[in-house]
């Protein structure tokens, strides 16, 4: 598709998709699931009821069907528009939050984003009565005018005082990221230019280092002790961001009796544009195989009532998000595909301040190329009532009214091809492996 773009003092304003490139190396978000996120972008209308794009995947989630897949034979059932009757809200944090759709668009910093995607995100969030991340770099001026965001409280706690923690609905204390578990973040100097310095109140030119630890955090007492800090300071919910590894059942167990409303699992493969290769392809794994335990554990530790589980880590679609819930998630948590939906073409080159569709481009005081703030919102708005409405035909052909009622439904699912290690973290039965 042709770049469109409007000229507007000087600034050539980008208001369309950027065609494709070749690629060389086979990913996960490849031609066919760009072309769908665009699709449900651009008409905010549903393109399909079971994910075709799924078909010859090698990942765990991929694998994983739904009994009525399996009935209809393989046939694609027509994308109409959804009858009445299904519901796809949702309430977390103990009921505190309602949400119309269990879609939270995940934690993108001000600095790591060129700003305009930020804004659009947040708008986004509350146009839909969803609700967005706002990620650790600060807040935004125009992104904290928002009601619909969840503060990041990260080890840096760049740019965070008292003020800004008091801003949107609730505060996320970040421990880790599914896309580098264990290792903090980095915003290289060259993206700290004067606007990112005085958001996050560090000097120009100087990398913006997240240490792995928090200073103040070394034991879940510590943990415990920032929690109820924070709810007192605010009055309002609080979650806790880790990533998923071996033993994240029993850090959620831990997160939740020491008095917060919610975890954000993030799963391997979940992406950024500075994670190490090393790290993003060896540490960590997958959102599936987490969320499962996550919840048995809870439910057997009596704490899964009332507390949140939100599933993050590639998730592509609304199949990927009716799965999880069915493996016990209440919600997820999407990013790179709003990225995609904003006009994100995969180049990986986010940490280096270029980015063909002006994302995540270093920031530049007269920028020759910018992003259409009013298409952009609009795009990430279609992609939710789309997402949500493939949700809603989801729900029909499984036969379940509401999402609430998915929630650890593991006996509408079937592994199939899955070896018996991965059936055993899921709780599921198979269909034997390939």
């Amino acid at each position: 598709m042709k770049e469109a773009v409007s000229v507007s003092e000087g600034r050539a304003v980008v208001a369309s998709y950027l065609r494709l490139p070749k690629r060389e190396a086979i990913e996960f978000w490849n031609d066919d699931r760009i072309t769908h996120i665009r699709a449900l972008a651009t008409t905010g209308k549903p393109q399909f009821v079971w994910d075709p794009c799924k078909e010859g995947s090698r990942r765990v989630l991929d694998r994983v069907k739904f009994r009525a897949e399996l009935e209809d034979r393989g046939d694609q059932v027509d994308a109409t528009e959804p009858g009445d009757g299904f519901d796809v809200s949702v309430e977390i944090g103990y009921g505190r939050i309602w949400m119309a759709a269990p879609l939270y668009l995940g934690d993108m910093s001000f600095g790591a984003l060129s700003g305009v995607p930020n804004v659009a995100l947040a708008r986004a969030a509350d146009e839909t009565y969803t609700l967005c991340g706002i990620g650790e770099g600060g807040v935004h001026p125009d992104v904290g005018r928002c009601r619909r965001i969840f503060v990041q409280w990260a080890s840096a706690r760049f740019g965070l005082d008292l003020g800004a923690l008091r801003l949107g609905m609730g505060t996320v204390i970040k421990i880790g990221q599914g896309a580098k578990p264990g290792i903090g973040g980095h915003l290289p100097g060259t993206k700290v230019v004067e606007v990112i310095s005085r958001t996050r109140r560090i000097p120009v030119g100087v990398d913006a280092i997240s240490p792995a630890p928090h200073h103040d955090i070394y034991s879940i007492e510590d943990l415990e002790q920032r929690i109820w800090a924070l709810k007192e300071a605010t009055g309002k919910p609080v979650f806790v961001k880790v990533a998923a590894t071996n033993y994240v059942p029993y850090v959620a167990a831990g997160v939740a009796r020491m008095g917060a409303d919610g975890i954000i699992i993030d799963g391997h493969g979940a992406g950024t544009g500075a994670a190490p290769w090393v790290v993003r392809d060896n540490v960590g794994i997958p959102i599936e195989l987490a969320v499962s335990s996550v919840d048995r554990m809870l439910r057997r530790e009596g704490m899964r009532e009332g507390f949140t589980v939100i599933a993050a880590g590639r998730v592509s679609s609304a199949e990927d998000t009716a799965k999880l819930m069915a493996l016990g998630a209440d919600c997820v948590s999407i990013a790179t595909a709003a990225l995609i939906a904003m006009g994100c073409v995969m180049v990986h080159k986010c940490h280096l301040g270029f980015c063909p569709a002006v994302l995540t481009n270093r920031i530049e005081d007269d920028p020759r190329k910018v992003l259409s703030l009013e298409t952009a919102t609009r795009w990430v708005v279609n992609l939710i009532k789309g997402w949500s409405a493939e949700l809603k035909l989801i729900l029909e052909r499984i036969g379940v009214n509401s999402v609430r009622e998915l929630v650890g439904r593991r006996d509408l699912l079937v592994a199939d091809g899955v070896s018996e290690d991965s059936r055993r973290a899921m709780g599921l039965e198979g269909r034997g492996l390939d």
